[in-house]
């Protein structure tokens, strides 16, 4: 099961950067001295934390990873491998907001800049 854990010194994890106080999740059990476990303070999370709980890197369709949240819902349109997606997790863990779909490439019409949408 996916645990929060606190980057105590700079730590390249999965492919990825942390600073000290970031957030990563992690499925695993015995953490390196560079890690301890987030919210150590309370063993288990209160109801009213819940809406604080973390996001996870999840298997989707196709052998690819989404987000989900603690209630099990896909954040965003992220798509990814799993590294990519523990990464997108831990980035919105530490505050970040989740990647929607962009309004100005939802809007039909090819201006022919070059983005890769066909024409309308």
């Amino acid at each position: 099961m996916p645990k929060r854990y606190e980057v105590i010194e700079r730590s390249f994890i999965n492919g990825r950067l942390y600073e000290p106080g970031e957030t990563v999740v992690l499925e695993i059990d015995s953490p390196g001295s560079n890690l301890k476990l987030a919210g150590s303070k309370a063993a288990q999370p209160k109801d009213d934390d819940q809406q604080d709980a973390a996001f996870v890197a999840a298997r989707g369709a196709a052998g690819k990873f989404v987000v989900k949240d603690a209630e099990g819902v896909t954040v965003g349109i992220f798509v990814g491998n799993k590294a990519e997606a523990e990464a997108e997790a831990a980035r919105l863990n530490a505050g970040g907001v989740p990647l929607l779909k962009d309004d100005d490439q939802q809007d039909g019409g090819n201006t022919g800049d070059g983005n890769g949408l066909p024409d309308a």
